[in-house]
């Protein structure tokens, strides 16, 4: 539900449940990053050990929750971000026996299409994303063991989805170089869940409490992120997941003033992700361009099988203590855990082909790392606070200091088939980083008339980036020793009539680092030394205040128009600090050369066709990396805001009427001017921001395209988001409700790749090639999303139990709004990639006995 409030931004959208219980979908909220987000069970957070810690990669039952509390902005110091943070609370059972079963589903004959010709004139071909198959089963039970004190509550879950995927298709013949879509089979991906958990309350007196709860969940996606990722249905993986969560909570009402509570989470999530060798057809190929939406994976996927270990634990206690006006509380929470990673399986070969227009234009090898491990040591928050009523005002201060290790632990990196001598012996890496931060927050309410129907709110509060590993991750010799690299391909090297001209096959000596045969050198000299390609400065890995940050303040008021009707307008602003780059200290500025391209003026959609674009460069020449991320503020100012509103109304009547919903509305601005002035490299969008820092605006629409540097100041127009919710019961148990969202559509970027040269270079590429976004970032976007779901519910009474049976047509007016579109220019340019779901009709019915 948190996807509906005005202000919150989802990673992912869905219509209906179709792509399942999206584990890695993440909300954002005021221009925060999405990776700041924490979720809590029962007050307690919990997260594996994957990115940020934000996610579980479970998908509980919705019979499992009592309620879910969200909260946007105005954090105490009780967390330490200032994300989207949501607290769900178990249920917990009771002196009487009750339960409910919950059943819904749908299949392809409740389907309609909305391929439209807009969209076939787009270049779409066959079905959108569509409904294979959608079923939820779920169970839950509760009661006494022991009246008035031991209860229990549980769940079991059974859910599956399968959803056919816009565009894709699998293969007429899965080897063939040239690729070809077998109309009469479309890709589709989807999980099969099987959850089961259970929560035991024991009231171990009158005035102390012990919940334990514990989860486990089995989870196969037979094609990992297929909807994801631009791949073929041959070039995904199948992954499992063997997820274990559990929560223990102590509660102790010392007095009437005086309360503790403490808790421990521990959570195992390990996943094991493979090549299914059934559906590949050799070495895989990546085409950037020409007829498909590029870059397309085929044939096979690149990259390699892992088997991953990822436990992780989280501590908390604390003392509250009201007295008159205060209300005071002192505590702390702590995470700690790992990632291990057991097989790195090169089952693939550990090559792959990059082509255009199916012309062979790069091989890369690789040979990567197993047996490693990223450790969090802590992720520890100790804070103080206190709210103040003084007449009609309300005062809330709070300090939380934030302290934060990481590590890694010693490995060895064993031989490979391009790297046979490869043996060496990797030490740990410590305090990858050690940060401490103090970090304040202040609020302040004011009743304004003094009749409690009007309040003015106002609030500031500093916060750190929240991580787990990745810190750790970046600086591990597995991470920084460099496992890959690229070189140029000329199939045509060799005379007409010799065997080996234009049969797609490298002929030349891939161990040897020089060019030899087709083949150009390696791109990464240090391919296989012990040398790290890319290390952290030590002065952003440790000390005070050097943790990326931001500040966020906020003015509103909220006003009871009517008895049950209220309504509220904020103002909110972030900023952003402690911002880091990517300097490779083997190539100044002196060693690129500048260069201009011309604009296709063969599409007049994009801006400024047939115009020279400025401000690119290439390297003089392909030479090993010295690369260190540094704070940015050595080479000059860098800049990330985000401004905007909110205006919401809330309408609850008891006629039967509920009204919810809202615009928020808000601009970005990031501005690296300063810096690429120096470092010319970080205008190339996948090294701007390392694993921190905030990434400017073009950097999810590029995809690692090169900026011109006239881009280096970027700002988004206003973008604005419509949501609302309704509810209205009318007599004989009948209950009409609906949802609606109207959210901006995709930025819009153009990369186009110019190979061999252009004429204002002078000379070859020194990587054979430059990928350029043509289009200035934050300006043009797709079309919106409207999206209409509707629920037309019969609420049934047997007895002392209720039926609620169910009929939701989502998506209702049909929307063919594009989610993704290909940002690689060539014929394919915006062809779309993924659509909203078509609308579609799911049953339910739920009984509550």
């Amino acid at each position: 539900m948190a996807a509906l409030m005005p202000a919150v931004r989802a990673s992912i959208q869905d219509v209906g449940g179709i792509l399942g219980d999206q584990t890695g979908a993440q909300v954002s909220a005021h221009g925060g990053r999405a990776e700041d987000g924490v979720s809590m069970l029962d007050g307690l957070r919990i997260g594996n050990m994957y990115q940020s810690s934000n996610l579980t990669n479970m998908s509980l039952s919705p019979l499992l929750f009592e309620q879910v509390d969200v909260q946007l902005a105005g954090q105490s110091g009780e967390t330490g971000t200032n994300g989207v943070v949501m607290n769900a609370i178990p249920k917990s059972g009771g002196n009487t026996f009750s339960g409910s079963a919950l059943a819904n589903g749908s299949a392809q004959g409740l389907q309609g299409n909305n391929v439209t010709e807009r969209l076939q004139a787009r270049g779409l071909s066959g079905a959108s994303t569509t409904l294979k198959k959608l079923y939820d089963l779920n169970v839950a039970v509760g009661g006494p063991i022991k009246r008035d004190r031991l209860w229990f509550f549980a769940t079991s879950r059974y859910f599956t989805n399968e959803f056919y995927l816009a565009g894709r298709f699998f293969p007429v013949d899965v080897g063939a170089v040239r690729r070809e879509d077998d109309r009469s089979r479309q890709a589709f991906g989807g999980t099969y869940t099987y959850d089961n958990n259970g929560r035991l309350t024991w009231a171990l007196s009158s005035k102390q409490k012990l919940s334990s709860w514990y989860a486990y969940q089995y989870k196969v996606d037979p094609h990992w992120l297929i909807q994801t990722f631009v791949q073929a249905p041959e070039a995904s993986r199948i992954t499992t997941w063997h997820t274990q969560l559990s929560t223990t909570k102590w509660t102790y009402v010392a007095t009437n003033r005086l309360l503790f509570e403490a808790g421990v989470a521990a959570g195992a999530s390990p996943d094991t992700i493979k090549v299914d060798p059934g559906r590949v057809g050799g070495i895989a190929i990546v085409e950037q361009g020409g007829t498909v939406a590029a870059p397309l994976t085929y044939r096979a996927p690149t990259g390699f099988d892992f088997d991953d270990r990822l436990p992780s634990q989280t501590f908390n206690a604390s003392a509250s203590y009201v007295s008159g006006a205060h209300n005071a509380k002192v505590g702390f929470e702590m995470q700690r855990g790992h990632f291990e990673r057991n097989d790195n399986n090169d089952s693939t070969g550990g090559i792959w082909y990059t082509t255009r227009d199916y012309v062979p234009q790069f091989v890369t090898i690789q040979a990567p790392l197993q047996g490693w491990q990223n450790n969090l040591n802590y992720n520890l928050g100790m804070f103080a606070q206190d709210r103040w009523t003084v007449n009609r005002m309300t005062v809330s201060g709070g300090l939380r200091l934030d302290l934060q290790k990481e590590s890694t632990e010693p490995f060895t990196a064993t031989p490979h088939r391009f790297l046979p001598n490869r043996h060496d012996q990797l030490g740990a890496v410590e305090n990858v980083p050690n940060w401490k931060d103090i970090n304040p927050r202040v609020s302040v309410a004011y009743d304004l008339f003094g009749n409690g129907k009007t309040a003015v709110k106002a609030s500031a509060s500093r916060s750190v980036e929240q991580d787990s590993i990745r810190y750790a991750a970046a600086n591990n010799p597995a991470t920084t020793l460099q496992t890959q690299t690229q070189r140029t391909w000329v199939d045509t090297t060799y005379a007409p009539g010799d065997p080996r001209r234009n049969n797609f096959v490298p002929d030349c000596d891939l161990l040897v680092g020089a060019a030899n045969g087709e083949c150009g050198p390696w791109q990464t000299p240090r391919f296989g030394s012990g040398v790290p390609g890319t290390v952290y400065d030590r002065a952003i890995m440790n000390g005070w205040g050097v943790r990326p940050s931001n500040w966020e303040f906020s003015v509103g008021a909220q006003h009871e128009i009517l008895p049950r009707v209220s309504a509220s307008v904020g103002y909110f602003r972030r900023i952003n600090g402690n911002f880091f780059v990517l300097d490779n200290e083997a190539l100044g500025r002196r060693d690129f050369t500048e260069y201009s391209v011309v604009i296709p003026s063969t599409d007049t959609r994009l801006p400024d066709a047939g115009q020279a674009l400025g401000g690119n460069f290439d390297p003089n020449a392909i030479v090993a990396p010295r690369n260190v991320i540094k704070d940015a503020s050595q080479f000059g100012k860098q800049l990330a805001h985000w401004s905007g509103f909110d205006i919401s109304i809330d309408v609850r009547l008891a006629a039967g009427l509920l009204l919810q919903g809202g615009i928020s509305s808000g601009k970005s601005m990031t501005d690296n001017c300063e810096i690429v002035d120096d470092v010319p490299e970080a205008l190339q969008a996948a090294v701007v921001a390392p694993p921190a820092g905030i990434q400017p605006l073009v950097t999810a629409a590029t995809g690692g395209a090169w900026t011109p540097q006239q881009y280096c100041h970027q700002e988004t127009p206003f973008l604005a988001q419509y949501k609302g919710l309704g509810a209205y019961t009318l007599p004989h148990g009948i209950r009409l409700s609906g949802t609606f969202q109207s959210i901006p559509g995709p930025q819009i970027a153009a990369n186009a790749v110019y190979a061999g040269t252009v004429p204002s270079l002078g000379r070859p590429f020194t990587l054979g090639q430059a990928n350029i976004n043509l289009i200035e970032p934050g300006t043009l976007y797709g079309d919106r999303l409207n999206q209409f779901d509707l629920r037309f519910t019969k609420i049934v009474g047997i007895g002392r139990s209720r039926v609620d049976l169910n009929v939701d047509l989502y998506n209702a007016f049909n929307s063919d709004a594009i989610l993704v579109q290909n940002n690689t220019f060539g014929a394919a340019w915006q062809r779309p990639i993924t659509v909203i779901q078509p609308r579609f009709v799911k049953l339910s019915a739920r009984w509550d006995f």
